[in-house]
């Protein structure tokens, strides 16, 4: 059952975590998070959004707030989706540096200060969790789903040359996304950006990516068939803003 939502102070960084069913993980990755704050003298704060989890996620998310003042939670009932969960919580966001990272223990918390130096540096406005670059590797996947992954990535190769669009853990300025209207499908709201975002230097950071140890996980047939209908949708867009800028050149 949703709980009240609870707003923030202005921060310099913040990370949202959009989640469903996470009982199990949002108190470890929480933790972690607030950690490497800590550690790296990072002022930033966390916002949860929950898409009324039945497993109380939200509840326990809450209830951490004891813990952890700088913690936001939105709890959504009707509005289900990680890529829309994600802009309900960047709508929230204080910080002039927005992150994106899952709840599921596969994005490692601890990289956070190497991905959000080069925001801070002025040297990248949009920098990405990559496991796709040198020294970047992903823990405990079958072959099939590699294969499976790999397709996704070629398939995306006509929107950008970036080698891991598929990853949900970035940092960005908020200024790449400032009056851009994203209305992503299912969950790569990161391609979406990669497409439409107002940025000049994209920067990927190698990451370990590990398979989640608790819950279970949100791929299945209708979410691939939502990806390859969004990346359509972006072909598309491309495609006719190309037409547009010709027109303007001419």
């Amino acid at each position: 059952m949703c709980v009240k939502s609870v707003y923030l102070n202005k921060m310099d960084l913040t990370v949202v975590i959009p989640t469903y069913n996470e009982a199990e993980n949002i108190p470890i990755i929480v933790e972690r998070i607030f950690n490497v704050f800590h550690e790296h003298s990072l002022e930033g704060e966390v916002i949860i959004v929950d898409d009324n989890s039945p497993d109380g996620t939200s509840k326990i998310a809450y209830q951490l707030k004891n813990t952890y003042n700088n913690l936001g939670v939105l709890c959504r009932v009707d509005k289900p989706g990680l890529s829309s969960a994600v802009l309900d919580g960047i709508q929230l966001a204080k910080g002039g540096i927005i992150g994106v990272m899952d709840a599921d223990l596969s994005h490692p918390p601890e990289k956070i200060p190497e991905l959000v130096k080069p925001n801070l540096s002025g040297e990248s406005d949009l920098v990405i969790g990559s496991r796709n670059v040198k020294e970047g590797n992903i823990e405990n996947w079958s072959l099939r789903r590699k294969a499976s992954s790999k397709l996704a990535t070629l398939a995306a190769r006509g929107l950008t040359h970036v080698k891991d669009p598929m990853s949900v853990f970035f940092f960005l300025k908020k200024e790449v996304i400032e009056g851009i209207e994203l209305s992503p499908k299912g969950f790569k709201i990161d391609l979406e950006i990669l497409v439409k975002g107002k940025y000049k230097k994209v920067t990927e950071v190698p990451i370990l990516f590990i398979d989640r140890k608790y819950g279970v996980s949100k791929l299945s047939r209708s979410v691939i068939l939502d990806y390859f209908s969004h990346l359509v949708r972006l072909y598309l867009y491309k495609f006719f803003m190309s037409r547009q800028l010709g027109s303007s050149l001419a």
